[in-house]
């Protein structure tokens, strides 16, 4: 598979990607993928789309191919910002490119010391992922399976007066995998709930 025609094309692969998250809590290739933080006029220039109250809570946008397994995707990468503060870039994946099952054993196989993480379910259908202390993964249910739809990053206490971090807003809502039994009854016997359920349990709990 070629990269696609329609978006710039960027020759990095995703597990890059996640794995600059892991290490430095934000991405770190920001020229390579055409994020200049510090510039926004150069970003709206080359193609990002802003979105949110400039003066407040805000973000730009733009589309970018990357590699993955084999091919290439277009995800979106999503720069935030408080005014002018850069808090850290976020990415929007497209439906059924990562399983949640692939991140978690990618995670155990290649960043063991970071492979007990906490989780959270919203309900059957989506939750959050926390890894480390700035990177939380959120997924949603796509039959049999769980697929990562988004990932944001942001430390707290960089911001006087506004203390956004998307880590820490997921962190208020989690605890440590291993209620099976609430699990299998948020499932409330749906064969493809408890399907997608399976496929994930044995990456949670114990050693």
């Amino acid at each position: 598979m070629t990269p696609s025609t329609a978006v710039p094309s960027v020759d990095i692969g995703l597990y890059d990607l996640l794995g600059e998250y892991l290490a430095h809590g934000d991405l770190v290739s920001l020229a390579r993928l055409g994020l200049y933080p510090d510039d926004k006029p150069r970003m709206l220039a080359e193609g990002f789309e802003a979105a949110g109250d400039l003066a407040e809570f805000n973000l730009l946008e733009k589309d970018v191919s990357i590699r993955h397994r084999r091919g290439w995707f277009a995800l979106t990468l999503k720069p935030f910002y408080y005014g002018d503060r850069y808090i850290g870039t976020g990415l929007a994946l497209p439906w059924r490119q990562l399983r949640l099952a692939s991140l978690l054993r990618w995670l155990r196989t290649r960043h063991p010391a970071q492979a007990r993480v906490l989780l959270h379910l919203v309900d059957a259908e989506q939750g959050a992922l926390l890894v480390g202390e700035t990177t939380a993964f959120h997924f949603h249910r796509q039959g049999r399976r769980y697929y990562v739809t988004t990932i944001e990053t942001g430390s707290a206490g960089e911001k006087p007066r506004w203390h956004y971090s998307a880590a820490a807003w997921v962190r208020r809502l989690m605890s440590e995998f291993g209620d099976n039994a609430r699990m299998h009854a948020l499932a409330d016997g749906d064969a493809e709930v408890l399907a997608a359920l399976a496929e994930i349990e044995p990456y949670f709990g114990g050693e």
